[in-house]
């Protein structure tokens, strides 16, 4: 089964860690668990997250499934996901939904510490799921993860 997920964390780094910085929410629901919709669902059955609506496609046999969801994650953190099933490929891209972070007045919780984006590529780095690109900005950082799951 082939995995690939894009990670779009435009996030600027501080200097001080904040307890809502979403690096350590993306690594758990994106990375480690974004290889398949079960993986997902799986997440929201031990009680990692919430799920609106789990989508379900209406003709289970058409390919590609495609679908989207939304993810909320225990520090009130929300995550879209948007996939593409066909046979066995599994695409998905994560994304923070920014919003709602901006709507609840929010914004500095999305400050990363140096030492949060550390144990995040650290995470990257020990989940071998293949390659990482890294794109650094000046107003954020762009990940790519593509590889081959665990079968």
């Amino acid at each position: 089964m082939r995995f690939f997920a894009a990670l779009m964390i435009a996030i600027l780094l501080s200097g001080e860690g904040v307890a809502a910085c979403p690096l350590n929410d993306t690594l758990k629901l994106c990375v480690s668990n974004g290889r398949s919709l079960a993986a997902l669902h799986n997440g929201v059955d031990r009680g990692d997250w919430t799920v609106e609506a789990p989508s379900s496609p209406v003709n289970t046999t058409s390919e590609p499934r495609t679908g989207s969801e939304q993810y909320t994650m225990p520090s009130g953190l929300r995550f879209a996901m948007y996939y593409q099933e066909y046979r066995r490929l599994f695409s998905a891209t994560c994304t923070l939904d920014y919003f709602a972070v901006l709507a609840a007045d929010r914004s500095e919780d999305l400050r990363c510490s140096s030492a949060e984006f550390e144990a995040f590529e650290a995470g990257l780095a020990a989940a071998s799921l293949g390659s990482v690109t890294k794109d650094r900005k000046e107003c954020g950082t762009a990940y790519l993860v593509e590889g081959q799951t665990r079968g």
